[in-house]
């Protein structure tokens, strides 16, 4: 998969689960240690890979 679409993924989990002072369920926690574990595989924290999307991608021509 292209870079952006890592970081859609990574968007989408951290939308699932919230803020990460304020995870209440074993999924949200799960979201997103799954989204950390993806930025890290993109060099970055996931705060980070937030700031890199890009809003314009939407897919390979």
């Amino acid at each position: 998969m292209h870079p952006q679409d890592w970081l859609l993924v990574v968007e989408a989990l951290i939308r699932f689960a919230g803020n990460p002072r304020d995870l209440e369920t074993p999924r949200e926690e799960r979201a997103y240690e799954i989204a950390e574990a993806i930025a890290a595989e993109q060099g970055l924290d996931p705060s980070e890979a937030l700031q890199q999307i890009n809003d314009e991608w939407s897919g390979p021509p």
